[in-house]
């Protein structure tokens, strides 16, 4: 395959900033504010200090992605350091600056292959290299109208125990919806991440994790590396 192609290639010469930057829906302004400091693409730090969307101490800024109610969307990215790929989710709070307590309910989930698919390494490129994945999700019809943040995060397939989260303003726009649909949706699924369930991809040796509650709407893809559980403290 070609994924796989490139990844053998790109494996040797991969860049640290390379990493993945969401490009649509439209992130947040990340340059803007005093918590601006370090790649903009960088996982979230373990210790939890900048969960939810990296950031903490400023107003949220930069340009609002406006979906109507049952739309189909894309989720796409820029940057090579893709890890193998993993397993992603698309989530949505009616929080307009989220913080730790905001809930996060999931709209979309991605088994393996995110965010490249068939992927062993990673891609050939930097940091602003367009990726060449994309996937879709829907705006479910039965949400709430009303502004609120939109996020994508990631857990990565080989590398480091990571966790990745890139947000940005959202409006569900149309008529009817309920707060009782939004609320059955699953939470986001966090690992990874201090004080956030404690959950780890410690003991998956490089395969895809699986996602407990997905929802309704997911992709799958399955990679010759198959998939592994999640360890959880229990206490959490």
């Amino acid at each position: 395959m070609l994924h796989s192609t490139i990844a053998v290639v790109a494996g040797c010469f991969a860049m640290a900033n390379g990493h993945i930057l969401m490009t649509s829906p439209k992130p947040f302004d990340y340059f803007a504010g005093s918590n601006s400091g370090g790649a903009i693409n960088r996982p979230l730090e373990s210790s939890g200090a900048d969960f939810p969307c990296r950031r903490t101490d400023q107003a949220f800024s930069g340009p609002a992605n406006t979906y109507p109610q049952g739309s189909k969307q894309k989720l796409s990215f820029q940057g090579s350091a893709v890890h193998g790929g993993g397993s992603c989710q698309v989530s949505i709070t009616y929080d307009t600056q989220p913080s730790k307590s905001s809930k996060f309910k999931v709209i979309h989930t991605i088994q393996g292959g995110c965010p490249a698919r068939d992927t062993n390494g990673n891609l050939v490129g930097t940091a602003e290299t367009p990726n060449p994945n994309a996937y879709d999700f829907t705006i479910p019809s039965d949400l709430p109208a009303g502004k609120g943040t939109i996020a994508w995060s990631w857990m990565n397939r080989i590398g480091n125990r990571e966790f990745y989260m890139n947000c940005g303003s959202v409006e569900i726009t149309g008529d009817g919806g309920n707060k009782a649909a939004f609320d059955a949706l699953p939470d986001l699924f966090v690992a990874n991440i201090a004080g956030q369930g404690d959950c780890t991809t410690d003991s998956m040796n490089d395969k895809d994790p699986w996602i407990p509650d997905a929802g309704t709407s997911v992709e799958v893809n399955k990679g010759s590396w198959g998939y592994g559980n999640f360890t959880c403290d229990a206490a959490a």
